[in-house]
C-alpha cells in the first residue's frame, strides 16, 4: 500500500460521528493552473478511523478554510446513492494529521478558560503566515 501526502484547505466543516469512532472531510489542493490560467483545483475525500484524533483534534480544531497537512494511503469503496445506483469511490484513510492553520473559530475557545493571551497569539500568527504567502 502506498502512502500518500496531501496538504490543502478543507472546503467545509468535518462530518463526524455521534460517538467519534469516523470522521469525513474534503482537502482542498491547487495544482498549478489550467490553460486558460484559472486556478486548477483538486478535491480529496478523507475519512478517519482514529477516535482520539477524530474527537482531540479534528472535533475540536479543524472547520471550513483549514488548512492541513494529511498521510495517508488510498482504498477503494463501493456505496448506493441515493438514487440507488451502484457507485466507487478512493478515500484517503489518515494514518496522520498536522494542522498547520487552526480553525480562527476554534482559537477563540481557549479564551473561555482564561487564556485569552494564547488566542490572541494564535490569531496573529495566521495574520502574519497569510501576509507572508500574498507576498509570494
Amino acid at each position: 500500500m502506498q502512502t500518500m501526502v496531501f496538504t490543502g484547505r478543507l472546503a467545509a466543516d468535518p462530518q463526524i460521528s455521534a460517538d467519534f469512532a469516523k470522521a469525513v472531510f474534503r482537502l482542498l489542493e491547487k495544482r498549478g493552473v489550467d490553460a486558460g490560467g484559472k486556478d486548477r483545483i483538486v478535491g480529496v475525500n478523507c475519512v478517519s478511523w482514529a477516535k482520539g484524533l477524530n474527537e482531540k483534534v479534528i472535533a475540536r480544531g479543524l472547520a471550513r478554510g483549514c488548512e492541513a497537512l494529511v498521510v495517508g494511503a488510498f482504498v477503494d469503496t463501493s456505496y448506493t446513492a441515493r438514487d440507488g445506483t451502484e457507485r466507487a469511490a478512493k478515500e484517503l484513510v489518515v494514518n496522520r494529521l498536522t494542522v498547520l492553520d487552526w480553525s480562527g473559530d476554534r482559537a477563540a475557545e481557549p479564551e473561555a478558560e482564561g487564556s485569552a493571551d494564547k488566542a490572541d497569539e494564535i490569531a496573529e500568527t495566521a495574520r502574519t503566515r497569510k501576509r507572508g504567502r500574498a507576498a509570494t
